[in-house]
């Protein structure tokens, strides 16, 4: 009984081993069969069932198929003969771990495929308790070591960004803490409330920050920041920072924190300030100038005009804007000025300088001359054009009155009487003026003005307004020429389409007649005529033609005397034509001295003396030896006493002669005729003033003048006095072109000249120069206070008082409104300091000056020089005004 028990139990627990190993089996089968599916269908994965042994007994999976191994190298294959021994060895270490028990991984790459990487996790393998395979499962992690290594470097990337970043970025999590970008905390114990007094911040004004305008502060508490500018106080001084940002939330809305974001605009600021000023200076120094400065497109359009624009032409800047060049030039000139800008348009050339005419609102004709240069593109051709504009209307119209004036006195020469100079007159002064119609009105025995000669430029132009006036005739101060000559001032009519006074306007109008001008010609002081000039182009009234008229008229003047004279004397014809060659050499002659001396000569040639000198006021109290022939006396001076002889012709305008000069006290004297017999001093009278003495001396002696003598003195003395005055009158015009006509000093083309020649002088010898601008304090206030006559009074009274305190050798110019400038040639900057600081100490009625000074480097251009003497005089008005500085 016993015996069958444990024979039944024995049974029983042989039934239940085989079968717990029948149901180990079974998983084991099917964890098996998983694995084998597992790696059948995943190509990235390999199973591998090594025995005891190392030799391969199951091989499943495409892995290292992939790779570059067939199947066959390792099943069947013991492991270290199927490896590469050293790549082999990391893996055979393994193997024999897992057959202890001990599971273990590593990663290596495939030295079949290049870039293919495997990771092998060796697992011991047991069927019982006994471990008796080592399970080896590959898995190729190419791809994810890739995409690895590639979030390694993105995170090293936005480690270097986070860091380059630095303070640039403020961050606050949700409890108010402060964060750095490696995710410490910084100052702790700093309360929200307290980051703006912490930080320095304060608004553009210089006021601080509240505690709640804390720009982050704002951001953590929800608020999207927009830029705003904030100064920060720092080591390194007060920065502007442009702050902006707002709060941070996760995907479920909650708030994490906030973040803000400043940019340094510290620099941008401060280059934005020098910009500033430095285009305040500019827009100072092209507004101060008279001429046009402006800007096209590469079509010729114009896209900038400064206000000078308006000032010369009379047409709206804005108005102007994109319409093309050449609208405003004369349309006589537009084929010429087409002509001379087209290789700037094509590119063949980079700068141009051109005189053209143009056209003002009112329809006026001015002359303009342009120095325009290119702006070129990369390939270049021009993006554009950038230029100045002058006036030079006023030069042209001198040259045209010189011009005019010469070509009367030659036509002069020619003619008999003033009725047949008529025409002629009329024919000069209306194509070298430019009009485009003259008449000739003189008194008529029934003391009415007639038309004695008539003019037009085109044959038949003008025909029925010269027509209208065939039988007409005027009283004196009745119609235009009658108003001429009773006023004897010029008459101008700039638009007779708004003048309704005018006799024949109907018939001018129909002929296109635009302005006309009355011009009374006087000879002795007296009116001989009136001219009265047309032009079917608006003109606007010329001042310099007052002056030309008092030329013409002292040359109408002389005419009438000479043929008078000729009349008288016609059995004088021989020294009365020597006197008309005279009069036809000075006539060409228009240097103030050469003028005199050729007369002098010719004074000798004339009258057989052996020496003659003019005589000319010098200030009010002596006469001044002008040129002299035959007599070593020039400049020589004599004081005007009544009891000389050369005085005494002077003050009364009287002929004296003296027979014998050496037994007369008062003649031998005079070293103006010193060794001479005779002599005879010939007052040179003009308008019934003297304004001058001939002295002519003879060798031989001479008891009395014969009348005829007497009268060819007189007629030279005419001369001299008509010699006297077109020289000074020319003087006068080339002056009035070259000054100032408020203060009398050197106007910007005069300041040019100069500063261009002593740059050079300076260049060429090495000499030092120094130029200084000087510009009054308040000037538009004291304008405003007192008015502009104030201001000019003001203006005139300053150039009184710095002229005298200069050498002769400086310059003192106006360059533009209450701005001066001075150039001292030889001077070092503290004697050019010495000089300025006088000239401010001087200014008059109280007021005070400016003035920036420079010393020439030796290289610079007179342009870059003049602009730092600018920029020291913008300094020296924003640190007060009052002072001179140095240009840096």
């Amino acid at each position: 009984m016993i015996v069958t028990l444990a024979a039944v139990l024995a049974a029983l627990c042989a039934g239940v081993v085989a079968w717990r190993a029948a149901r180990a089996r079974d998983r084991a089968l099917a964890a098996e069969r998983r694995m084998r599916r597992l790696a059948v269908h995943d190509q990235h994965v390999a199973i591998a069932l090594l025995d005891r042994d190392l030799r391969v007994v199951e091989l499943e999976g495409e892995a290292l198929e992939c790779s570059g191994w067939a199947r066959d190298e390792f099943l069947g294959n013991v492991l270290p003969q199927a490896l590469d021994t050293e790549r082999g060895k990391p893996l055979i270490a393994l193997v024999e771990k897992a057959l202890a028990g001990r599971p273990g991984t590593f990663e290596t790459e495939s030295s079949r495929r290049e870039g293919a990487w495997f990771r092998m996790d060796v697992l011991p393998f047991a069927e019982g308790r006994e471990i008796t395979h080592v399970a080896v499962l590959m898995r190729d992690i190419g791809s994810e070591r890739a995409l690895r290594r590639s979030l390694e470097k993105q995170q090293i990337f936005l480690q270097a960004v986070l860091n380059e970043l630095g303070d640039r970025v403020r961050v606050a999590d949700a409890d108010g803490r402060l964060h750095a970008f490696d995710g410490s905390t910084v100052d702790d114990d700093l309360h929200p409330l307290e980051w703006a007094e912490h930080f320095g911040l304060h608004h553009l004004d210089g006021r601080p920050f509240g505690p709640h305008e804390t720009p982050l502060l704002r951001a953590l508490r929800g608020e999207p920041v927009e830029p705003v500018e904030v100064l920060v106080d720092t080591d390194a001084g007060r920065r502007t920072l442009l702050a902006s940002g707002g709060p941070v939330t996760g995907p479920d809305g909650a708030r994490l924190g906030a973040v803000i974001v400043n940019a340094d605009l510290t620099d941008f600021r401060d280059a934005e300030g020098r910009l500033r000023r430095s285009e305040e200076r500019h827009r100072r120094v092209v507004e101060s100038v008279s001429d046009c400065v402006f800007e096209t497109d590469a079509s010729g359009r114009w896209t900038h005009l400064t206000e000078a624009w308006t000032a010369a032409t009379g047409f709206d800047v804005d108005a102007c804007l994109d319409r093309p060049v050449w609208d405003f030039v004369h349309p006589d000139d537009r084929a010429e000025h087409a002509r001379a800008f087209a290789p700037m348009m094509g590119g063949e050339r980079v700068a141009l300088r051109h005189s053209h005419r143009y056209l003002t609102a009112a329809g006026a004709e001015r002359w303009g001359e342009v120095q325009v240069r290119a702006i070129s593109g990369w390939d270049g051709l021009p993006t554009g054009f950038v230029g100045v504009m002058r006036d030079v209307t006023d030069e042209r119209r001198a040259a045209q009155h010189v011009a005019a004036e010469q070509g009367v006195m030659r036509a002069l020469t020619t003619m008999q009487s003033l009725e047949d100079a008529g025409p002629v007159l009329l024919d000069v002064l209306g194509r070298e003026l430019g009009w485009d119609g003259a008449e000739l009105w003189r008194m008529g025995d029934d003391e009415r003005l007639h038309r004695s000669a008539a003019w037009t430029a085109d044959a038949g132009g003008l025909e029925r307004f010269i027509r209208a006036g065939d039988w007409l005739s005027y009283e004196v101060g009745d119609g235009l020429p009658g108003m001429s000559w009773m006023s004897r001032v010029p008459l101008w009519r700039a638009d007779i389409a708004v003048d309704g006074g005018l006799v024949r306007r109907e018939e001018a109008l129909a002929e296109g007649v635009r302005s006309t001008v009355a011009l009374p010609l006087r000879a002795n002081g007296a009116p001989e005529g009136v001219i009265v000039l047309v032009s079917c182009t608006p003109r606007e009234p010329e001042h310099g033609l007052t002056r030309l008229l008092e030329a013409i008229g002292g040359q109408v003047s002389q005419f009438l005397q000479r043929r008078e004279a000729e009349a008288r004397v016609l059995a004088q014809a021989a020294d009365l034509r020597t006197l008309s060659n005279v009069a036809h050499e000075l006539a060409v002659e228009n240097d103030l001295f050469a003028a005199r001396n050729t007369l002098c000569r010719a004074v000798r040639d004339v009258t057989g003396s052996v020496s003659v000198a003019l005589l000319e006021p010098s200030g009010r109290d002596a006469l001044t030896v002008s040129a002299a022939v035959g007599a070593a006396v020039l400049r020589m001076s004599v004081a005007i006493d009544a009891r000389a002889v050369t005085s005494e012709a002077y003050l009364t305008g009287e002929l004296i002669h003296v027979a014998d000069v050496l037994s007369d006290a008062r003649a031998s004297s005079c070293q103006a005729v010193a060794g001479a017999a005779s002599a005879a001093w010939v007052p040179v009278v003009r308008d019934g003033r003297a304004v001058g003495v001939l002295a002519v001396g003879w060798a031989s002696h001479r008891a009395s003048l014969s009348d005829r003598d007497a009268e060819l003195l007189r007629l030279l003395a005419a001369e001299a006095a008509i010699t006297i005055h077109r020289t000074d009158l020319l003087a006068r015009l080339q002056s009035t072109a070259r000054t100032d006509p408020l203060t009398g000093l050197p106007n910007r083309r005069v300041w040019d000249e100069d500063l261009d020649r002593e740059l050079a002088r300076a260049r060429r010898h090495g000499g030092s120069l120094c130029l200084a601008m000087l510009d009054l304090d308040k000037f538009k206030t004291y304008n405003d206070t007192f008015g502009h006559q104030a201001g000019d009074e003001l203006l005139e009274a300053a150039a009184c008082a710095w002229r005298p305190e200069l050498r002769t050798t400086d310059t003192l110019a106006r360059y533009g409104g209450e701005e001066f400038a001075v150039l001292l040639p030889h001077s070092d900057i503290e004697g050019a300091r010495g000089v300025v600081e006088r000239l401010l100490a001087v200014v008059p009625f109280d007021q005070t000056a400016s003035a920036g000074i420079a010393l020439w480097d030796g290289t610079e251009t007179a342009e870059e020089l003049l602009a730092r003497a600018d920029a020291a005089l913008y300094d020296a008005k924003h640190a007060g005004r009052a002072r001179a500085l140095i240009a840096a």
